[in-house]
């Protein structure tokens, strides 16, 4: 049985709060979860809708949007102005805020803490002139944080309830507390830090993040796993303590995933559609012209492929060129290597990739379409993370059929099991990375009848919001 909030009164109004919404914006899998989540909470009940900026990447045209409001706030002595756009998405009513000056480019260009604090101001401004009267705000990741920590300061009765989800608690949103005032925050509602700067002096450093989730009603982590790991020095990234203070209040709810999207049965962007009973003829058509298209050699070969936004969380450190060729010359193998980010990671891999240059290909970019057409050629997923909050490229990956190799890490630990969905190794080091390689590849070569069964196993697995959006719904109703 539901329970009812303190009010009595049925929560069904929730406003997503965030940086980045698929199909409008997308960076990573935070897109995916603030895209997806709503349509998935409107079959329990409820009216989920989103809150995010008008970035420039957006055609506002394009989405057919209509603009419903426009206003004025004052930021350092100047007047900003800010228009409030609709678009309805896939039955999703979405609200973007236009600016000029702080939106005119894409997610995460330019002054990030800037832009977020100025979209909290102008967030906080825009809830008394929506359409729409929540009665949850639902934040995601430091960018939406500080309208959490201003709300939380009004009386629990005159105020939505507030929920907070940490999407990645690596980026917290370390500011100086000069910043917080020209955006006309109060700094005394916020976690406060001093913190040694380049200069050898020490000035006042604001956490947004951690206002955040001293702030909020309930905190919630994108897998189970992950809301223990978080509590630990390892994963806390010093913020440890004060979520074991909050440890009540916090949850960990799996992600889901968008399974329409995300379905080779129907993706239009594969070179060829296969349903689950013909994934064997599927993927090797599609393996095809991958590697037609990426200049590799047809044979029969397994495909390693690799997918993630380059940064020291996904493991790009553990692949040595040397076990790589020394495995090659035992069990063939390729590998194809599809991201981008940071410069340090983007040349490492290169680098790796410059010593196999006959059955590697690394494409530094951002390619959703070619993404889906691996998805679709891997035998094997690689997701190798130092830690990962939960995961979606490895639920991708089974929808398609291929079988992930992951660590036993936070979401990846919730969702792979080895030797039936795929393939768990435990220390992060090329060593233990190295041999969970060469045991997939004695899996292929050697024993077939595990391969296909870990195959199947993965394409039965439900990755849908239906069995996480009813723990949502529990958790309004909570507040």
């Amino acid at each position: 049985m539901l329970k009812i909030n303190k009010n009595n009164k049925m929560i069904t109004k929730i406003l997503f709060c965030a940086a980045e919404a698929a199909p409008l914006a997308k960076v990573g899998g935070l897109a995916d979860v603030v895209g997806s989540l709503p349509e998935a909470l409107k079959a329990q009940g409820l009216d989920a809708r989103i809150l995010m900026p008008a970035h420039g990447s957006i055609s506002l045209k394009s989405w057919k949007a209509k603009k419903i409001n426009s206003f004025l706030i004052k930021i350092d002595k100047k007047q900003e102005r800010v228009n409030i756009w609709y678009i309805k998405v896939k039955g999703t009513s979405y609200y973007l805020l236009q600016n000029k000056n702080y939106f005119s480019g894409h997610v995460y260009e330019g002054d990030s803490i800037s832009k977020y604090l100025f979209f909290a101001r102008a967030a906080l401004k825009a809830l008394s002139l929506l359409p729409f009267k929540p009665q949850v705000i639902h934040a995601h990741d430091f960018h939406a944080a500080s309208i959490i920590t201003e709300l939380s300061t009004q009386a629990r009765t005159g105020r939505p309830g507030l929920v907070l989800t940490i999407h990645n608690l690596q980026h917290q949103g370390w500011t100086e507390e000069k910043a917080l005032l020209k955006f006309d925050f109060c700094k005394t509602d916020f976690q406060v830090r001093d913190k040694n700067i380049s200069n050898k002096k020490t000035s006042t450093w604001i956490n947004l993040l951690a206002a955040g989730i001293k702030s909020a009603d309930k905190i919630t982590t994108v897998s189970p796993t992950y809301a223990k790991e978080i509590l630990t020095p390892a994963y806390g990234y010093g913020l440890e303590k004060l979520l074991s203070s909050r440890r009540k209040d916090l949850v960990g709810i799996l992600n889901g995933i968008d399974v329409k999207t995300y379905n080779p049965a129907g993706d239009i962007n594969l070179a060829q559609k296969y349903a689950s009973k013909d994934v064997v003829a599927g993927k090797q058509n599609n393996k095809q012209a991958v590697r037609a298209y990426l200049k590799l050699k047809e044979d029969n070969s397994p495909l390693f492929v690799f997918i993630a936004r380059f940064s020291n969380q996904k493991g790009l450190d553990l692949f040595k060129a040397e076990d790589l060729l020394n495995l090659q010359k035992k069990f063939p193998f390729q590998l194809v290597i599809l991201g981008s980010g940071e410069e340090k990671y983007e040349q490492m891999i290169l680098a790796v990739n410059k010593q196999l240059p006959d059955n590697m290909r690394t494409i530094i970019a951002f390619d959703e379409t070619l993404a889906h057409n691996l998805y679709a050629s891997a035998n094997y997923f690689l997701v190798p993370s130092k830690f990962e909050p939960c995961g979606l490229t490895q639920m991708m990956a089974m929808r398609y059929g291929a079988v992930p190799i992951v660590r036993a890490t936070g979401g990846l630990k919730d969702t792979v099991i080895h030797e039936k969905t795929g393939l768990v190794f435990k220390q992060y080091t090329s060593q233990a990375f190295n041999r969970v390689l060469k045991q997939a590849l004695l899996v292929y070569y050697q024993q077939p009848a595990l391969y296909k069964k870990m195959r199947s196993d993965g394409l039965r697995q439900d990755w849908s919001w239906q069995a996480s959006a009813p723990e949502y719904q529990r958790l309004y109703q909570e507040i």
